[in-house]
């Protein structure tokens, strides 16, 4: 961790749905230059609280703080335009377009008079991006369709970094990718970190979980269980929180 700026800030927080608690009393605070992993068995609440965050959901209760400031989002746009952004498992990516269009998907630049698309530029930043982050594709014009999984995902992830000035929250980014390709994935994620941006991962993996990450945060059917330092826990700790059995 490179500083103690409390990027997000999560108090009490709280999600049902009619009569099904998701999420109970969940706090967590998340600094800049961080990687928190979010563990635990499937319908724990992982995903549910990526999509609190995210502003897909609202919390039935509790609060959420950007920088210490309190926060309330309307829905997933209201987050992006607060310097969140997802890079969920399915990536979110329009096969049939050249990556720099994928890159600015929804948020297309344009050029006067008449407001047409300036491919020219989209093109560009997008090859500075990739080449900065070292993603290795062709070109910025390669079609989505004709890359890896690997180069998919590095597209997925250096898109979210454009736009992300907070935090970055990654949903099983490398579940679907051989062994090659999720080391060049962990190697864009700790780019990130370098960045100093706040990260929250997902992951089923727990090797990668502590290759990657200084805290881990663990939830068991909703109840956040609880969050250890990385270097001062183990897998069989965590695998105990994860399962309730000692």
């Amino acid at each position: 961790m490179t500083t103690q700026t409390s990027v997000l800030s999560l108090k009490n927080i709280h999600k049902s749905f009619g009569g099904i608690v998701a999420i109970q009393d969940f706090s967590l605070d998340l600094h800049a230059g961080e990687i928190v992993a979010l563990v635990g068995d499937n319908g724990a609440g992982k995903s549910t609280l990526i999509k609190i965050v995210s502003g897909v959901y609202t919390p039935t209760s509790g609060a959420i703080g950007l920088d210490g400031a309190p926060v309330a989002f309307s829905d997933a746009s209201s987050a992006r335009a607060r310097g969140i952004e997802v890079v969920y498992q399915d990536l979110a990516l329009a096969d049939q377009q050249p990556v720099f269009m994928n890159m600015f998907l929804g948020r297309e630049l344009t050029k006067p008079p008449f407001g047409l698309l300036d491919k020219t530029r989209m093109r560009r930043e997008s090859q500075q991006l990739v080449d900065d982050l070292d993603v290795r594709i062709p070109s910025a014009g390669s079609t989505i369709r004709d890359l890896s999984g690997g180069q998919r995902q590095g597209i997925a992830i250096a898109r979210a970094t454009h736009w992300a000035s907070k935090l970055i929250l990654l949903d099983e980014p490398t579940a679907a990718l051989g062994v090659a390709e999720t080391a060049r994935v962990e190697e864009l994620i700790e780019t990130l970190k370098a960045r100093d941006l706040a990260i929250l991962i997902i992951s089923h993996s727990l090797d990668q979980v502590f290759r990657l990450s200084d805290r881990i945060c663990v939830l068991r059917r909703g109840q956040q269980i609880g969050v250890r330092e990385t270097a001062n826990t183990d897998k069989n700790e965590i695998v105990s929180m994860i399962t309730g059995v000692a």
